[in-house]
C-alpha cells in the first residue's frame, strides 16, 4: 500500500511493508510511529528506527527529517491507518466488545465458552492474553492492545478462520481512539465503580469514556447488521445508559434483582465449588466463584443470543468453563485451609471477594493486599478500611508500586485503617504471603488479593517476574 493511501497529508510516496511503534521491529519499508507515552518517548527512537529502514516517521510534532509527516492525532492516525492497511478486519467478524469496571475479564472466558459449546472459532483479546480458537498468540500488556496490535489480531484471526471476536474494552482505549474504526456487532456494559479517576478526574467523565463504545454502535458508518446493546440493569450506571439508548438501538438487559429485564437470574445458590442458579426458569451452573459472578454469566447468555445461539447451549457452554486465573483462583495442595488468588484492586471488589468468602468460614479470614503506584490514590484509603473491617488479619504489601515510593502508597492505605490493629505491614510481597500461609489454621481462608493473573511485579527498580499463584503453592509445600 502507498503512503499517500494511509496519511493524505504527505508530501512524499513510498511502498508501505509494515507499520509499527516499535523500532526493534521496523524493517526496510516500515512506518514508524513516533509517540511520546508517559513514560517513555518514542522520538527518542527515530534514528534506531531510520537505520533499521524506516521509510516513515508520523508524529505529531514537527520533525527535521525527510522522512517525517505531521498529523494532528498520531493515536486517531494509527488506528485510520491500521484499519486501511489491514482492510478492517471487523468487518469479517461477529464482533463482541465488553465494557465496565469489573466481570469483562470473567464474561470474556464465559462468553468463550459459550462460542466454543456452539461450534464457533472465537479469538479472544482481553486482561490475561490474546488468543484464536484457544491457542495463545501472547499474553496482555493492555486489556485492550494499541491499534496497530489490535488490526493485526484482527487480521490473523480472519486468516486463521476465526467467525467471532471477544475484546474487553478499557475506558482508557476509547479515551485514547485504540479500537477507532472497529465497527462491533454487540456491547456488554458490566457496572462502574471507582477506579481509574487519576486519568478521567471525576465518575461522569469515566461513564462518558466508556459511553463511546456505545455511540460506536450508533454510528452510521458501522455496517453491522443487528447491533445491540446488553446492560446490566441493576447497575445504576446501566438504568442511565439505557435511556440514553432507549429507542436508537436493540438493548437487552440482564439483572438478578427480579426486575424486569431480558435475562433474570433467579433461586442463586453460591457455594465454595460455583453458584447454581435458574436463568429464565432454566437450571444453570458455574464453577465460578461468588454470586457476583451470575451478573457475568448473564451477561455471556445474553450476547450469545445475538449469535443466534440457544440458551441450552449457553448454559452448557457456561457449565464447562472451569474457572478464570486469578478470579478468585482456588489454590490446593491438599491444606486443611482455603486459598484464594483474586484479582481484587478497588475496595468494590474485595468486598465481593469478602462476600463470596464469608458465608463459608469456619475460621479466620487472613488477608494480603496493597495498591498500585501511580494509579489513583483516592481508592487507597477506602481498601485501607474495607480490608480491615472484613478480615480477621490484614498483611499490607506491595502491589505494583512502580515509580512510586512504597512508602506513600503505604501512609495513604494506613490513613483508611484508622484506629484499627488487626493488621502488619510486610512490604516484601513474597515474605507477606509466606506470613499469611504460615499462621493460616484448619478452617481458615487465606485471600491474596489484587494481582491475579499477573505474573511480574512493577518495582521501582523495574519489572522482576512474580506470581501470586505460584508463591503461594511455594508456600504450601509445608502442609503436604
Amino acid at each position: 500500500m502507498k503512503l499517500r493511501e494511509l496519511f493524505p497529508t504527505a508530501t512524499f510516496d513510498c511502498e508501505v511493508l509494515g507499520l509499527t511503534q516499535d523500532s526493534q521491529k521496523v524493517q526496510k519499508g516500515f512506518v514508524f510511529f513516533a509517540i511520546k507515552g508517559h513514560t517513555v518517548d518514542g522520538h527518542k527512537f527515530i534514528p534506531a528506527a531510520l537505520q533499521n529502514g524506516a521509510c516513515a516517521i508520523i508524529s505529531q510534532e514537527k520533525l527535521d527529517y525527510k522522512e517525517a509527516v505531521l498529523v494532528e492525532n498520531i493515536e486517531a492516525s494509527m488506528a485510520a491507518a491500521a484499519l486501511k492497511f489491514y482492510d478492517n478486519p471487523s468487518n469479517k467478524l461477529k464482533m463482541f466488545a465488553i465494557t465496565g469496571t469489573k466481570g469483562k475479564t470473567s464474561i470474556s472466558y464465559l462468553l468463550e465458552s459459550i462460542l466454543l459449546e456452539a461450534g464457533k472459532i472465537p479469538a479472544v483479546l482481553g486482561t490475561i492474553n490474546y488468543r484464536i480458537n484457544r491457542q495463545v498468540l501472547s499474553k496482555a500488556p493492555n486489556t485492550t492492545p494499541a491499534a496497530l496490535t489490535l488490526q493485526n489480531i484482527l487480521h490473523t484471526a480472519v486468516n486463521r478462520k476465526a467467525d467471532s471476536c471477544i475484546m474487553e474494552v478499557s475506558s482508557h482505549a476509547l479515551e485514547l481512539k485504540r479500537v477507532e474504526g472497529v465497527n462491533f456487532d454487540t456491547a456488554i456494559f458490566t457496572n462502574l465503580q471507582r477506579d481509574h479517576l487519576d486519568f478521567h478526574h471525576t465518575f461522569e467523565n469515566y461513564f462518558k469514556a466508556k459511553y463511546k463504545l456505545f455511540e460506536s454502535l450508533l454510528n452510521p458508518q458501522n455496517p453491522k447488521q443487528n447491533k445491540t446493546a446488553i446492560i446490566n440493569i441493576d447497575d445504576e450506571y446501566g438504568q442511565k445508559l439505557y435511556k440514553m439508548l432507549e429507542g436508537k438501538i436493540k438493548v437487552l438487559t440482564y439483572s438478578i434483582k427480579k426486575c424486569k429485564a431480558d435475562f433474570v437470574a433467579t433461586n442463586i445458590c453460591p457455594s465454595l465449588d460455583g453458584v447454581t442458579f435458574e436463568v429464565n426458569g432454566q437450571k444453570a451452573k458455574i464453577n465460578l466463584l461468588g454470586a457476583h459472578n451470575v451478573y457475568n454469566a448473564l451477561a455471556a447468555i445474553a450476547a450469545a443470543s445475538t449469535y443466534g445461539i440457544k440458551l441450552e447451549t449457553a448454559i452448557k457452554g457456561i457449565a464447562k468453563l472451569q474457572g478464570v486465573a486469578g478470579r478468585m483462583q482456588a489454590i490446593k495442595v491438599g491444606q486443611p485451609f482455603y486459598v484464594f488468588v483474586d484479582f481484587a484492586y478497588t475496595e468494590e471488589a474485595l468486598l465481593r471477594a469478602f462476600d463470596t468468602v464469608k458465608p463459608y468460614r469456619r475460621g479466620k479470614i487472613i488477608t494480603v493486599f496493597g495498591c498500585g503506584g501511580e494509579r489513583d490514590t483516592t481508592k487507597r484509603p477506602l481498601m485501607g478500611a474495607c480490608t480491615v473491617k472484613n478480615s480477621d488479619w490484614v498483611i499490607i504489601t506491595n502491589d505494583n508500586p512502580r515509580r512510586e515510593d512504597p512508602q506513600n502508597i503505604l501512609k495513604d492505605i494506613l490513613a483508611g485503617v484508622g484506629e484499627n490493629k488487626n493488621y502488619e505491614v510486610e512490604l516484601d510481597r513474597r515474605k507477606a504471603i509466606n506470613k499469611a500461609i504460615a499462621q493460616a489454621k484448619a478452617g481458615d481462608i487465606v485471600l491474596i488479593a489484587g494481582k491475579g493473573h499477573e505474573d511480574y511485579q512493577i518495582l521501582p527498580i523495574g519489572k522482576i517476574h512474580f506470581s501470586d499463584e505460584e508463591e503461594a503453592l511455594k508456600a504450601l509445600k509445608n502442609y503436604v
